[in-house]
């Protein structure tokens, strides 16, 4: 009995082997060639130009169903609190906002929530801004 793989044409050697070439250029989201001659030519002058990484379309962007963009969107506004910054009013966290130099919409956000209402953790704080969404059920 034999066990089947993804593919037949090439072993799980192979398929290593090519994900490495392509590593770099879908991490980076560009070219990572340093040499011209190494990097793909570019389309012709009757052909259509193509992105690295395709967009996406408008109407998927628009329904926000991709789990990552929450943990993304997360993850940036985490990065602007530190553990010590909890437990905090609005106010206060509206304040260390601006002390580091925090994005003026996310600043308005924050501001924009009643001052003195008291902020227990981040996770309190994430869902006070998102209607109650819980990042912390999304797993990959």
């Amino acid at each position: 009995m034999s066990m089947q793989r993804g593919s037949t044409k090439h072993g799980p050697a192979k398929d290593d082997n090519l994900a490495q070439e392509v590593d770099g250029i879908v991490r980076a989201r560009r070219d990572t060639r340093t040499e011209e001659w190494r990097s793909a030519e570019p389309p012709g002058e009757d052909q259509p130009q193509v992105a690295v990484i395709p967009e996406r379309p408008a109407s998927e962007a628009a329904a926000n169903t991709d789990p990552t963009a929450a943990v993304e969107a997360r993850s940036e506004l985490a990065r602007w609190f530190d553990r010590h910054d909890f437990p905090a009013r609005a106010a206060q966290l509206t304040y260390v906002l601006r002390g580091r130099n925090a994005p003026e919409q996310l600043v308005e956000r924050l501001a924009a929530r009643p001052k003195r209402e008291q902020y227990d953790s981040f996770g309190h704080l994430w869902r006070a801004l998102h209607g109650g969404e819980d990042v912390e059920t999304v797993r990959f």
